[in-house]
């Protein structure tokens, strides 16, 4: 049995070794502080590989599958949910409670009470007077609202 070892660039706290088996299923231990940004990183990565990367969508009375990584936002308003992409709006039936834990292993955050976002779309974040944050989009005109409470996650995603 040979073992590789590797540190990680950029990671010094972190030591990936690779032990070559023969076993039915391929196994993860991870030893350390469980609770570690790297180790989180690792186990949201992990979910997302095992999800699926699409979402059922309407737009008027056609059922569209979107890829995630197409959406920019979703927003509720008047008790409706509409994800937004680069050059569409649609509905979806899920609350924003479910889409945030639907999306949890992938680049979204929730940056006020009516907003998801996902981060790969962001261009600047800008502090304001009142507390909160205006967050910028790339290629959209709109800027939205990162209100004090949920800043903290939102910074816990980049």
């Amino acid at each position: 049995m040979s073992v590789l070892e590797n540190k990680t660039k950029g990671c010094d706290n972190l030591k990936i070794t690779l032990i070559p088996e023969e076993l039915e299923e391929t196994e993860i231990v991870i030893k350390g502080d469980v609770t570690s940004y790297e180790v989180e990183t690792i186990l949201q990565f992990l979910k997302s590989k095992n999800k699926s990367k699409k979402l059922f969508l309407y737009n008027e009375d056609e059922q569209y599958l979107v890829d995630i990584s197409e959406i920019v936002y979703f927003e509720a308003c008047n008790n409706k949910i509409n994800a937004f992409t680069q050059n569409n709006v649609y509905s979806t039936k899920l609350k924003l409670y479910e889409l945030k834990e639907k999306l949890s292993a992938f680049q979204f955050a929730q940056i006020n009470k009516s907003v998801i976002v996902n981060i790969d779309y962001v261009k600047s974040v800008q502090a304001e007077f009142s507390g909160n944050y205006s967050l910028r989009l790339k290629n959209k005109k709109e800027i939205l609202t990162i209100s004090r409470k949920f800043f903290k996650e939102f910074k816990s995603h980049i």
